[in-house]
């Protein structure tokens, strides 16, 4: 058994990659709602996943993981662009604002 034994170094570099999944993690959470709309949140938090992804890539702490950080990246550059594409996130902006002041 003492080959599966992991070593300080290892368990940081669990929690390091803890570190990044729990980025995606809290993003998929800021969609989840029952009673309100979430689509308003697709630009802020992308660019809040960004932002965090961009500063774990340039930190070399988290190397390791720069490969599926990269991957991450490219699927939210991916997504921008279908933005662009798609009026419908803009509206959606404009639509969660009525909704906030209406509310009050």
């Amino acid at each position: 058994w003492s080959a599966f034994v992991l070593t300080p170094a290892d368990w940081e570099h669990v929690k390091d990659m803890h570190a990044v999944i729990s980025d995606a993690n809290n993003v998929q959470k800021c969609f989840s709602a029952e009673k309100h709309p979430t689509l308003w949140h697709v630009v802020p938090v992308l660019e809040e996943l960004q932002t965090s992804w961009e500063a774990k890539k340039a930190d070399p702490r988290y190397k390791p993981c720069h490969p599926a950080i990269e991957c991450g990246l490219a699927k939210i550059r991916k997504y921008y662009t279908q933005l662009d594409d798609k009026p419908v996130y803009i509206l959606a902006l404009g639509r969660s604002t009525d909704h906030v002041i209406n509310s009050y």
